[in-house]
């Protein structure tokens, strides 16, 4: 990863105006706070992703017990 930073850096150094050094960086830097912006939201929603999935699974736990009526019982004896 270093290696391929150098290279951009030389070619950038080497073969860009000023002009386009500076407008290559500022747009780098922009895109940059939008990769954070994204990644924080990718882990926001990843989070909330695996708190419903828990939630669901607890669910599948939970038993119901079902009392019957009292006619029901009567009905089967």
């Amino acid at each position: 990863m270093k290696i391929l930073k150098k290279v951009k850096a030389w070619f950038l150094d080497r073969f860009l105006p000023i002009w386009a050094k500076e407008t290559v960086l500022a747009d780098n830097r922009r895109l940059n706070r939008r990769v954070a912006e994204l990644e924080n939201e990718l882990a926001q929603k990843t989070a909330y992703i695996n708190g419903i999935s828990v939630g669901l699974k607890s669910l599948r736990r939970i038993t119901v017990n079902v009392q019957p009526k009292n006619d029901e019982i009567k009905n089967a004896e």
